[in-house]
């Protein structure tokens, strides 16, 4: 039988919180042993009013709470012994009863309090729950504007306690938010788009980008195929073809769609013009393929900042498979199903087969997971590990590449730092020896889960991003004065005479919070890689740069110094 937790007020009546309602249940490791037993913790908590009690106050109190002795075992609740078993959180139906949240304390910072995101109960898995110190009793909620309410980020939000909202007290705005919206927005709240991150989705301009980086470095940025916008390298383009052997294939695709619409391969007999709605890339003949059949890779990858740069990979992802084996033959060029690996054209074929994650069927499916695909890789006796590596190469290289793209807007909108984040969708192709090509990089990834894959996955994916970002629980008298930012020249030279003995005179309050995030996050990684600071190879990356940070180098100094700064 499972334990319950009995809560006791001045304002309400006692209340037994069933799993129904979605209460937490709370278990001690003291009792690990003795399972069998009915063990009840009784809490007795009084009522905080919000607006009138501090965190600290609070937290006094939670400490008062949970020194409570299990019957059982004579031992002492604390928080370090304490299990909250987050997984079977789904938010409560009832009005009646008030719904408490969980809050994430940060272990640099005290006084920052993040809200935890439980991974939503049909994933049954149990994030981790290190620094979870505090309960709060107060609404949150979130906005979604102009999007389909895929089910995936609805469940992520539920879990945790979240209520979609209309009106302008939300903390998560997700969608394409006006430019007043964002030019009001307050320190804590949040949005999943960066201004200016539509740029970096149209093909055109991140192709001028990263044209321009693999001029610099044509070794090091290998995987961006040659590239020709028609409306510019329309004669070039002309004259590369008609020199190019006889059989050569081109891609043709859109500068401005998704999903497939629009692309086209062409060869030196296909007739072109000089639009500007339309680039050529260098078709990649030669992929890796599996029991026959092409493939690319979906690589999700979360940018929380622009300045300094923070680049997360998420570990698993998809593998999309066209649906009719490979062919150069002149009579399938103009089959799609064969060349092309988008969902959105290949579930159009009548080969198609949904992955629903029965073991038989897994091995046919139109869609695997990273999962699925490592282990094959393995039987075919590739070392997947050296390939992924290279893989956050890519990922990494092109987004040092985009970073001055999206820092041009970030500082002409919100008055903060922190409000904003981004989920992006890479699509990766591996050719015959093990090369990876970067093929597009696509904002607002599909969220459809169109599969019982999908909907693990993403559903996953979400609760993960949401949690990592670091959603700041807010009460009214810690955010009556908004910090502006403040507009400064900084010197990067000054960053080599930091050191641990005097960071705290040379760095001010903004600069360590701005570092302090970068640490912070990394504690709530759930399946994210931490691709960039990463303290492993930091400094491989400067020279890629446009421009140096300054909080770029504060961070790789703390690491260059053993990150033993007493912060």
């Amino acid at each position: 039988m499972q334990k319950r937790v009995q809560i006791e007020s001045r304002k309400v009546q006692t209340v037994y919180a069933p799993l129904a309602t979605s209460s937490l249940t709370i278990h001690s490791r003291a009792t690990s042993q003795s399972q069998s037993q009915n063990n009840t913790i009784k809490v007795i908590q009084k009522q905080p009013k919000m607006r009138n009690r501090s965190l600290i106050t609070r937290q006094m109190k939670q400490k008062q709470i949970f020194s409570q002795t299990d019957s059982c075992t004579n031992k002492v609740l604390t928080e370090r012994n304490l299990e909250i078993d987050c997984s079977l959180m789904e938010p409560s139906t009832t009005t009646s009863i008030q719904q408490y949240h969980l809050v994430w304390q940060s272990p640099y910072r005290p006084h920052i309090y993040t809200i935890y995101f439980p991974y939503p109960q049909m994933l049954q898995e149990t994030r981790s729950q290190q620094f979870l110190v505090e309960q709060i009793k107060k609404p949150l909620y979130y906005k979604l504007q102009g999007q389909v309410p895929f089910k995936c980020i609805l469940s992520a939000f539920e879990a945790a306690g979240f209520e979609r909202i209309d009106e302008e007290n939300w903390l998560i705005y997700w969608g394409l938010a006006s430019k007043d919206t964002l030019k009001e927005m307050k320190k804590y709240q949040k949005t999943n788009h960066f201004p200016g991150c539509w740029s970096v989705g149209r093909k055109d301009n991140l192709w001028i980008h990263l044209s321009k980086v693999k001029r610099k470095f044509p070794t090091e940025y290998y995987f961006i195929p040659n590239t020709y916008l028609l409306q510019y390298d329309f004669e070039r383009f002309e004259g590369v073809r008609e020199s190019a052997p006889k059989k050569t294939l081109w891609i043709k695709k859109p500068v401005a769609s998704a999903r497939g619409n629009g692309i086209k391969l062409i060869n030196k007999k296909t007739k072109l013009t000089a639009d500007k709605r339309y680039l050529v890339m260098d078709y990649i003949s030669n992929p890796h393929l599996i029991n026959n059949f092409k493939y690319d890779l979906r690589v999700y990858v979360l940018i929380t900042s622009i300045d300094p740069l923070r680049v997360y990979m998420y570990k698993d992802g998809l593998v999309r498979f066209a649906t009719q084996e490979y062919s150069l033959k002149s009579q399938d060029i103009k089959k799609r199903f064969i060349h092309l690996t988008n969902f959105s054209v290949n579930k159009q074929s009548p080969n198609f087969i949904a992955n629903n994650q029965d073991k038989e069927q897994q091995v046919k499916a139109s869609k695997w997971s990273h999962k699925e695909y490592k282990q094959q890789l393995t039987t075919q006796g590739i070392n997947h590990k050296i390939l992924f590596k290279s893989i956050e190469d890519v990922v990494l290289k092109t987004c040092i590449a985009a970073e001055p793209l999206l820092l041009d807007r970030n500082g002409k909108t919100s008055e903060h730092k922190n409000n904003y984040f981004e989920l992006f969708g890479f699509d990766i192709l591996i050719d015959e020896t093990l090369k990876p090509w970067l093929l597009e990089v696509n904002v607002s990834p599909s969220l459809n889960s169109a599969s019982d894959l999908d909907a693990q996955i993403k559903t996953k994916l979400i609760s993960d991003m949401l949690h990592l970002i670091g959603v700041e629980y807010h009460y009214k008298k810690a955010f009556r004065v908004q910090i502006k930012k403040r507009l400064y020249e900084r010197n990067i030279n000054e960053i080599q005479s930091i050191n641990s003995r005097n960071f705290r005179q040379k760095v001010n309050q903004e600069d360590l919070d701005v570092m302090l995030q970068s640490l912070e996050e990394q504690l709530r990684l759930g399946q994210f890689k931490c691709l960039y600071p990463n303290k492993k190879n930091i400094w491989e990356y400067d020279e890629f740069f446009e421009y140096p940070r300054f909080h770029n180098k504060l961070i790789q100094k703390y690491f260059e110094d053993g990150s033993n700064w007493v912060i």
